[in-house]
């Protein structure tokens, strides 16, 4: 008989819907983290969307008792944690030996809040988050040495026991959303859009203080092979993807033979991608882009405020978010800028500027608001934690209080009765 495992993401208490910022991440964390798994343990692995799948909080808890899991990995973030370790704490009460591990945003950043809590261990940073997750369940069946275990971290009497320092995959080696694997028509519903998102690149050169990307796979960037981008669109049954990558041209020659590759495939596609706004001044590759399938660039700018970008560490000039945007019109992609408010010493008039800057060129502008991770400290709980969400952290601006701080993050277009 085969042990079980379960893998899970806990909701938040708020509903997803396809504009929230996590939407793709279930994709990765979740539907790329099992396919691996599966590749390589002969086990049942279960996966139990809380969020996506709007599970009642008592069938969560009948699911765990019925099918007596060996472990469990648990998907954690600042907005679902306080959740997370509620549930935790009643799954420990009604199955004390099933061994659990916490993966995500939550380990990386704090650790050591950890000790405090009923996790049997946590996945370290530096470390490709499946590799971890397998090691643990591995281990949970064969109770090997844990020093053995790539990138998991014990927890014990208060204490962390790090075993072996993990380790990041060959791309080759990465996981896929396969559809039969992850609920998608739920997925389909939080991206508002039957689209599936396929990491194309893991790693980030940059050190923007309010992202989490070099924290989680590191300042190398790795990329996935083209020959399994492609095999990949040619065995799932949508048209319409998000290739995933913090910076998408970054690696312009990467994105060349993808495109290539892409023209002249038999199944045609269309796509949309992430990048810096001082990535995209190619014009060949942005017409290559479009011609293959590009409909959308979503473009981190942040604010056009230079005494914005400075005090988060954005080094371009406003004339660079201008060509970006006048190139992409040029080819018929849509510029969807991403921004932030409440970034350091940041008052209305920089809002207003930001956003009168471009609506005068007719982009798509997607806020949130900045949130100093880096500001979290394991001496925290759970509910003071949770209030470092991208979604609605708020530290104060000059004449502007938080309900209408909020409403310029959920109704940006009503942007000037708001600061008036």
């Amino acid at each position: 008989m085969k042990n079980r495992f379960l893998i899970i993401w806990v909701n938040s208490g708020l509903t997803t819907k396809s504009s929230h910022v996590n939407a793709p991440y279930h994709f990765i964390h979740i539907g790329e983290v099992l396919n691996f798994i599966k590749g390589k343990l002969e086990e049942d692995i279960d996966l139990l969307d809380v969020e996506a799948e709007e599970i009642e909080f008592q069938e969560v808890i009948k699911k765990v008792i019925k099918n007596e899991y060996k472990a469990i990995a648990f998907y954690t973030n600042t907005e679902n944690l306080q959740n997370t370790i509620t549930l935790l704490n009643i799954i420990k009460k009604i199955t004390p030996n099933v061994k659990t591990i916490a993966y995500g945003e939550m380990p990386i950043f704090l650790p050591k809040f950890f000790k405090k809590t009923n996790f049997d261990a946590i996945v370290a940073k530096e470390c490709d988050q499946e590799i971890a997750i397998l090691d643990f369940f591995n281990y949970s069946i064969h109770r090997e040495d844990k020093n053995n275990l790539r990138g998991v971290i014990f927890i014990k009497d208060g204490y962390l026991e790090k075993s072996k320092k993990g380790c990041y995959l060959e791309p080759e080696e990465w996981g896929y959303p396969e559809e039969g694997q992850i609920p998608i028509q739920k997925y389909y519903k939080m991206e508002g859009k039957p689209q599936v998102v396929l990491t194309i690149s893991r790693g980030c050169p940059y050190n923007c203080q309010y992202c989490n990307a070099v924290s989680y796979y590191g300042k190398k960037e790795r990329r996935r092979p083209i020959n399994k981008v492609i095999d990949f669109i040619n065995n799932t049954e949508t048209s319409l993807f998000k290739f995933f990558a913090p910076n998408f041209t970054l690696d312009e020659s990467y994105v060349f033979e993808l495109c290539d590759a892409l023209k002249v495939n038999k199944k045609k596609i269309k796509w949309s991608c992430t990048t810096r706004p001082d990535l995209l001044e190619n014009e060949e590759l942005i017409k290559k882009m479009a011609e293959t399938g590009c409909y959308k660039i979503a473009v981190g700018i942040e604010s056009v405020e230079e005494k914005d970008l400075k005090s988060i560490n954005k080094r371009y000039k406003k004339s660079k978010i201008v060509e970006g945007i006048k190139l992409l019109k040029k080819y018929g992609i849509e510029y969807k800028a991403l921004i932030m408010f409440g970034v350091p010493k940041q008052t209305k008039d920089n809002i207003k500027y930001t956003l009168n800057f471009l609506n005068q060129y007719g982009v798509t502008i997607r806020p949130t608001a900045y949130t100093p991770f880096y500001e979290m400290n394991h001496n925290m709980n759970a509910e003071q934690i949770s209030h470092y969400d991208k979604r609605t952290y708020y530290e104060g601006i000059e004449n502007l209080n938080y309900g209408d701080f909020l409403r310029l993050i959920y109704d940006t277009e009503h942007y000037q009765k708001i600061l008036k």
